[in-house]
């Protein structure tokens, strides 16, 4: 765990400003900023049991969530290497 590091991420949430912070393990930044504010706000779908794929069913897919939609916008997350708050943009919110 010596690798983690703190993230710190300033956005909006349905017209609020938001800040939050989490544990990055050093892999993919963006995508894990992303997936990081899906837990705090989008709440999970829960639908029955079904097959999986390989046998005709869709168990294992799972489709990209809109955090527009959600209320979350204006993305920025502090980057320790050019001491700047970095964005991401609008596009990649909708495939989170």
């Amino acid at each position: 765990m010596a690798g983690h590091k703190t993230v710190n991420i300033r956005y909006n949430f349905k017209g609020k400003p938001a800040e939050s912070a989490y544990q990055f393990d050093g892999f993919d930044l963006i995508n894990s900023v992303l997936a990081h504010l899906v837990t705090l706000h989008v709440e999970p779908t829960l639908i029955p049991a079904q097959e999986r794929m390989e046998n005709g069913g869709i168990r294992n897919t799972q489709e990209d969530i809109n955090l527009i939609e959600h209320g979350v916008d204006d993305v920025y997350f502090f980057d320790e290497l050019t001491n700047k708050w970095e964005e991401i943009p609008a596009k990649w919110l909708v495939k989170a």
